[in-house]
């Protein structure tokens, strides 16, 4: 796609560079301009709009400012389905291409905007001095706890996955200090998760809560609460974008965490990397 490789400006000049800029903040006046013109307005000159032509791949600018005009009502048309339903029994093949990166892209931009800075911040430093972190899911939120789990295992953290109250666990481990525990729900109102929550608050657990923000019944339960976006449809579509913006939002976590302790990650990067190098001269 040209906006694509417009933006990905892959081995472009200083001088291609801005006139890329140039065309993605002002698409609609492109028509309106020869190369000449672009050239002025971009403080280059036409050999450089007709170098980037060839670099992009394009027969010429005539062809650049079709191809411009032809992706621009492209998006609006994907556009105009996310706004329904993403995908219906007239989508092809190359509409389901590109609407699914389009609806993760939304997830994560939306998911991105209604984070709270300063509380994302407490919970990564939570997680980072906590002694014992269990993330709480059932079902498909199961699967998010299992993979973020992993994650943070692999950066020392000791870390579980459960997918309910496990009282006999929860007792047994209740002594271990500065105890974290994460409690996913799609809805912000799922009863096996409130009850986990609630059980877990009454036993002194930091709680943090992922999750929907068409109720406040987990959130208040919860120290902390990072909303999910989700957008209603049918189709079982309507698991896709909360579950990319929970996924989205663990990897804010662990990447934090990861940054905060980042001398040491490396080291034990480092540590796999050797070990793995005397393993394979051990075989030989």
């Amino acid at each position: 796609m040209l906006f694509d490789q417009l933006e990905e400006q892959r081995e472009f000049t200083a001088s291609e560079i801005q006139i890329a800029n140039y065309i993605l903040e002002n698409p609609l006046q492109i028509a309106e301009l020869t190369a000449s013109e672009l050239g002025k307005s971009t403080f280059t000159s036409k050999a450089s709009v007709l170098r980037l032509c060839k670099k992009l791949g394009v027969a010429g600018y005539s062809d650049l400012r079709r191809k411009i005009e032809l992706e621009m009502n492209e998006r609006k048309r994907l556009l105009a389905l996310l706004d329904e339903e993403p995908v219906n029994r007239d989508s092809s093949f190359k509409d389901v291409v590109n609407i699914i990166p389009s609806i993760y892209d939304k997830a994560v931009t939306s998911t991105k905007m209604m984070l709270d800075d300063a509380s994302i911040q407490r919970i990564i430093h939570k997680i980072k001095t906590a002694n014992k972190l269990d993330i709480y899911g059932i079902g498909i939120t199961y699967s998010c706890a299992e993979t973020a789990m992993f994650k943070f295992q692999s950066i020392g953290v000791d870390c579980t996955a459960l997918t309910g109250i496990n009282e006999h666990y929860i007792m047994s481990t209740k002594h271990q200090k500065n105890r974290v525990a994460i409690v996913i729900s799609f809805t912000g109102e799922n009863s096996t998760m409130l009850k986990t929550a609630e059980y877990l608050k009454g036993i002194g657990t930091y709680l943090i809560g992922i999750g929907g923000r068409e109720s406040d019944k987990l959130k208040n339960v919860c120290d902390e609460y990072i909303g999910v976006y989700s957008k209603q449809l049918i189709m079982s579509m309507e698991m896709v974008t909360p579950f990319i913006s929970i996924t989205y939002i663990f990897d804010l976590l662990f990447a934090g965490v990861l940054v905060s302790n980042y001398d040491n990650n490396l080291k034990y990067a480092l540590d796999v990397i050797e070990y793995k190098k005397i393993l394979k001269e051990n075989d030989s």
